[in-house]
């Protein structure tokens, strides 16, 4: 192996670690408000954040990108799947701006099976002007021809200022 070869070797590894240091398995519940139809129609069983030091609430820099991946189990098989992210706020969902009613096989594999784990990978681009508070997001997953058949959990976040 030529020592070039060997350099970018070395700190491909050096990022794998990197990256596995920061990602945190996020604490998230399923949706409540779900009818008992839907809330049996997914599971979803792991929801990874990076950077994310406190699974309790991950802070997120504004102006930075984070990584939301989350695996689910759905028990329906769809052809399409759509996807959104929301701000649970006690007035209402509040759709997430880039990605409200999304093509979700962007971000995962189509069609989908019942009884089939999957993962699915989200950048999320955290912008500057976002108010900084703590938040409760909403992620939803849902049939595209049929919105009972969904996936949706929450979990919370921090939108916190860059360091200067």
């Amino acid at each position: 192996m030529l020592r070039t070869e060997k350099m970018y070797l070395r700190l491909a590894c050096v990022a794998v670690l990197f990256l596995a240091a920061t990602a945190e398995v996020a604490n998230h519940e399923p949706c409540n408000e779900l009818s008992p139809d839907a809330l049996n129609s997914c599971t979803v069983s792991q929801v990874r954040i990076t950077p994310c030091a406190n699974p309790k609430a991950c802070s997120l820099v504004k102006g930075t990108t984070a990584f939301i991946d989350f695996d689910f189990t759905p028990n329906f098989s769809a052809s399409n799947l759509t996807t959104g992210l929301f701000w649970a706020s006690s007035t209402g969902d509040v759709a997430f701006g880039d990605l409200h009613q999304a093509n979700g096989c962007d971000y995962t594999a189509c069609p989908v099976e019942s009884g089939k784990s999957q993962v699915l990978n989200y950048s999320l681009r955290i912008g500057l002007k976002l108010p900084t508070n703590k938040y409760v997001f909403k992620w939803k997953l849902w049939n595209s021809a049929n919105d009972k058949e969904m996936c949706c959990f929450k979990t919370a976040v921090r939108l916190v200022k860059p360091k200067k």
